[in-house]
C-alpha cells in the first residue's frame, strides 16, 4: 500500500524579487535597492558643481521722495561675493529609481538633474561704497531695516540669474554623472562583482 503522505514536488526554484540576487554559495540574500538607498543617508544633499561670483546694486536716496533731480540723489553701491552650489538630493531617490538588467548584468540609477541650492546671504560679508551725491544732497544714506531686507532680496535674485545659466547647468550635469557614479560603483562591486553601473538623468 503506498503511504497516503505525499511530499510536494520541489524544483528548488525561489521567486525573489527582481531587484534582489543571493550570493553564489553563500545563501545570503541581497537587494541592489536596499544597499543602494541606505547609502544617502550619508550624503543627502550631494554638493557636485560650486562657482563665486560678485554682483552689486546701486542704492538710490532722495532728498525729496517726489523730486526726481539729479543733484539731489545720493549713491552708494553695495557689493556682495557669494557662492552658487549645484545639487543633488540624494535622498529622494527611491526603488523606482534603480533598474537591474539581470540579463546584460547593469544596474541603472536614475537620478534627477542637479538644481541651484539656496543662496544665502551673509550681512557682515555685504560691502558698502563710497557715497556719490548731488551738489545739493547733503549728509549720508541712512538704511532701515526694510533697505536692508531689499538688498539683501536684490542680491540674492542677482547672484541666481548669474549662476542659474546654461554653461553652469551643462558642467553641473557632467559632473553629477561622473560623482554619482564613483559614490555607488563601490556599493554595486561590493553586491556583486560582474555587474556594471550605469547612471542616467530622469
Amino acid at each position: 500500500r503506498k503511504s497516503e503522505n505525499v511530499s510536494a514536488y520541489d524544483d528548488g526554484v525561489e521567486m525573489v524579487d527582481p531587484n534582489t540576487i543571493i550570493l553564489s554559495n553563500s545563501g545570503v540574500r541581497v537587494s541592489f535597492s536596499d544597499v543602494i538607498l541606505s547609502k544617502p543617508s550619508e550624503t543627502r544633499k550631494l554638493v557636485v558643481f560650486e562657482q563665486e561670483g560678485t554682483v552689486s546694486y546701486k542704492i538710490e536716496d532722495r532728498m525729496f521722495d517726489f523730486l526726481d533731480w539729479e543733484p539731489s540723489k545720493k549713491y552708494q553701491t553695495v557689493q556682495y561675493t557669494g557662492k552658487g552650489s549645484f545639487v543633488i538630493e540624494l535622498d529622494q531617490l527611491g526603488k523606482s529609481n534603480i533598474v537591474e538588467d539581470a540579463q546584460n548584468h547593469t544596474v541603472t540609477i536614475k537620478i534627477p538633474r542637479p538644481v541651484l541650492d539656496t543662496i544665502e546671504i551673509d550681512p557682515n560679508e555685504v560691502e558698502i561704497g563710497d557715497k556719490q551725491s548731488g551738489f545739493l544732497a547733503i549728509g549720508d544714506i541712512k538704511l532701515t531695516l526694510s533697505d536692508y531686507n531689499k538688498i539683501e532680496k536684490e542680491l540674492r535674485k542677482r547672484l541666481k540669474e548669474k549662476f542659474d545659466v546654461y554653461s553652469n547647468g551643462q558642467q553641473a550635469d557632467d559632473l553629477a554623472l561622473k560623482a554619482v557614479y564613483d559614490i555607488y560603483y563601490p556599493v554595486v562591486k561590493a553586491v556583486d562583482s560582474d555587474y556594471e553601473l550605469k547612471i542616467e538623468f530622469i
